[in-house]
């Protein structure tokens, strides 16, 4: 205190920071610090990496539309809801907003509202209004307390099941600092762990099932049914997924059926088609058709089976297994992976292309490290004895190994192994582990045969790597019409190769054409006909003659025949259909709708859509069948793009919590990006007219 006693301040007291101080918002969107100083950062409610560039409202923006923050933020007691959210959920109910808040759902066209059943997703408008909560007097005497309560540790719960690490979930104690941030409340209290995975878990299951439901019942056109099995250990793990063509990137999770396995092959195919048949009339949506294996014999009699129960669909096997049974058949040394499987083609030189593989699983270790493709992986499960060699860089593999011949100096000189091998996750050690690897190395590639082998070993695999990078997960590159004609190429490719003698060139292409008969189905050949571009050109007449009378007995969607009057028009249309494409094909007079579909810049489906109103009975079954997949959609993929595991939940849990809990994860992060994205449909439905009758066959049945 001074001489006037006033108080004075110590000089060493610190100055105020220049500037405004940080707002206390950022705490909501990322744990990190100073975020106002970075460019972006991931949010720490759904993980998604977002571009702010030092602005809060950019950061703002995406907490608003974030799924995750918004159950978090409609959870919340009135008192506790921030500030700022309160401010932007007014500035956004005035007037100027109006028009955007009265925007249907982007996956659904407004002009289908007043047909579909609404959705059960919940859109970020509707999010966004919080629940008054009863205040501290009349708390304990109301339900009201209760009811926010529940709904509290439900979204609580379904926040923590679909964002923190599927490790954490099975640990004894679950840190959560961020939301103790978050709630500043004292009587709140965080879900324990069991009953975070059991009750819980299972109020998030029903709620993620129903917006499920809602997505499949608003769904423009029919979903599409995969199967993908396991065999293994006496039973077989079958994963089921769903698919709309108009959010086809992005699968829905069903279930897993774990069923046991005799060995009667025939009552395993029965089981199957049982299963399959019961998942089918359980969903809720029309189902177009089922994709499945077919690389066994039990599973063609599951599809004869399918077949003749569901006349109205369509069935086929996935073109990538048919594939993966001709990469096992010629490169897997381990021959009782392929006991069950049909021997319909003797490979004489598989031996020779196996044996060799082997020996070059040694050189494995001097080749760049680089992911193994997804169809390699599949195939040497099991076996162990594969290694695949690929071009790397500016030389090809054969060059590259003959510049080793060439430089035999090099393979003389001490510790080049160790070099070589420094920093490989799987490289051996020891000495005379690479004593011995050295030696092998130098007698594989100075074997004569070796540059021979080699080429032979690349000639017979390029062609099927090729076949296989436009079916890879996520590409979708090659169309339902142009999969006759992808095994029409690779039989020809196959039969033309220098390196192989003719008796192996007519093995390989009756391995190939086996697997063709396995895989396609007759939504192959339709669409292959169907297709404005293509019309079948290839097709052998006679199998061109079977397809049209297919195309003119087929069926509704409800499976009931067609009346003689729209056969007639069938007909009718169907003819005017291929002289229309013909004359656009060969006269050079095509509209922008088939240049653009040429180019492959649309698909055969959005085609039909936009165009096939001129020919409404023929667009209908058109519509079905092209919403099939080449393929079957696999788990895998969904799950990893998830973060979640299912082998590692059924190896931790039982099979119906880990079903569960992969249900949660996966569907909910599919829902949110179906939401973002819309529909790839959506601008090619026209408005049904009002006067069309219900009975009729239009593509309205359809979309």
């Amino acid at each position: 205190m001074d001489p006037n006693g006033l108080v004075s301040l110590p000089n060493e007291a610190a100055r105020r920071p220049r500037g405004r101080p940080p707002s206390r918002a950022w705490a909501f969107f990322t744990p990190i610090t100073e975020p106002q100083k970075q460019i972006s950062a991931a949010c720490r409610h759904c993980n998604q990496l977002v571009n702010y560039h030092k602005k809060w409202a950019q950061a703002r923006a995406h907490l608003m539309k974030c799924a995750q923050f918004l159950q978090l933020v409609d959870s919340m007691p009135s008192n506790d809801v921030p500030q700022w959210y309160l401010a932007e959920v007014s500035r956004r109910q005035q007037p100027s907003h109006s028009k955007a808040q009265s925007k249907p759902m982007p996956n659904i066209p407004a002009v289908f509202l007043q047909n579909q059943t609404p959705t059960q997703i919940q859109t970020p408008l509707k999010a966004i209004q919080h629940i008054p909560v009863a205040n501290g007097v009349n708390m304990s005497t109301t339900n009201g307390a209760l009811v926010d309560q529940k709904k509290f540790d439900e979204n609580v719960a379904m926040h923590l099941l679909t964002t923190i690490s599927v490790e954490k979930l099975f640990e004894d104690k679950l840190e959560l600092p961020f939301l103790q941030t978050l709630l500043v409340r004292g009587d709140v209290k965080m879900p324990s762990m069991n009953n975070l995975m059991t009750e819980m878990l299972d109020q998030c299951y029903d709620r993620v099932k129903d917006n499920v439901q809602g997505f499949f019942k608003s769904g423009l056109v029919p979903g599409t049914l995969s199967v993908d099995a396991v065999t293994g250990g006496g039973h077989s793990m079958s994963d089921y997924m769903a698919t709309l063509a108009s959010s086809h990137k992005y699968p829905m999770y069903l279930e897993s059926v774990k069923s046991p396995r005799s060995g009667d092959a025939g009552a395993n195919a029965e089981m199957k088609a049982q299963d399959i048949a019961r998942v089918v009339e359980k969903l809720s949506t029309p189902v177009a058709g089922c994709v499945m294996a077919c690389s066994t014999a039990e599973d063609i009699h599951t599809r004869q089976l399918l077949e003749k129960q569901f006349p109205a669909m369509y069935f086929h096997g996935c073109m990538r297994d048919a594939l993966l049974s001709i990469v096992r058949q010629l490169f897997a040394t381990d021959k009782g992976s392929l006991a069950d499987r049909k021997p319909v083609a003797t490979v004489p030189f598989a031996q020779e292309l196996q044996q060799f593989a082997l020996q070059c699983k040694d050189l494995g270790f001097f080749l760049p490290h680089k992911k193994i493709p997804s169809y390699l992986q599949q195939a040497s499960e099991g076996t162990g004895n594969m290694i695949h060699l690929t071009a790397r860089r500016r030389l090809t593999v054969e060059e590259a190994f003959i510049a080793i011949l060439q430089a035999e100096p090099f393979l003389d000189v001490d510790n080049v192994l160790d070099r070589l091998f420094s920093g490989g996750g799987n490289s051996p050690s020891g000495s005379n582990c690479s004593s011995h690897l050295q030696t092998q190395l130098v007698k594989i590639v100075r074997s004569p045969q070796f540059v021979e082998k080699l080429r032979k070993y690349l000639d017979v695999l390029r062609p099927i790597h090729e076949l296989f990078s436009s079916l890879d997960d996520g590409k979708d590159t090659l169309l339902l019409s142009e999969a006759y004609s992808s095994f029409s190429r690779l039989m020809q490719q196959l039969g033309s190769l220098s390196s192989l003698e003719d008796e192996e060139k007519v093995v390989l292409q009756a391995l190939a054409r086996q697997q063709q008969e396995s895989c396609l189905g007759s939504a192959h050949l339709l669409a292959y006909l169907l297709d404005p571009v293509l019309l079948g050109e290839d097709l052998p007449p006679e199998t061109k003659t079977e397809v049209e009378q297919k195309l003119m007995a087929s069926l509704r969607g409800d499976g009931s025949p067609l009346s003689d009057s729209d056969k007639e028009a069938l007909y009718t249309q169907y003819m005017d259909f291929k002289k229309t494409s013909s004359n656009q094909k060969t006269n050079k007079a095509d509209t922008i709708a088939f240049r653009v579909l040429k180019e492959r810049k649309t698909s055969p489906l959005q085609f039909w859509l936009a165009e096939g109103s001129k020919w409404p009975v023929l667009q209908a079954i058109a519509c079905r069948i092209f919403v099939m997949p080449v393929c079957a959609t696999r788990l895998v993929h969904a799950a990893s793009e998830a973060a979640v595991s299912p082998i590692l939940l059924r190896r931790k849990t039982d099979l119906s919590t880990s079903d569960k809990l992969t249900y949660v994860r996966v569907n909910s992060r599919q829902l949110q990006l179906i939401q973002g994205e819309g529909s790839s449909l959506a601008a090619f439905v026209k408005k049904r007219t009002v006067e069309t009758n219900p009975n009729d066959i239009t593509a309205s049945m359809v979309v």
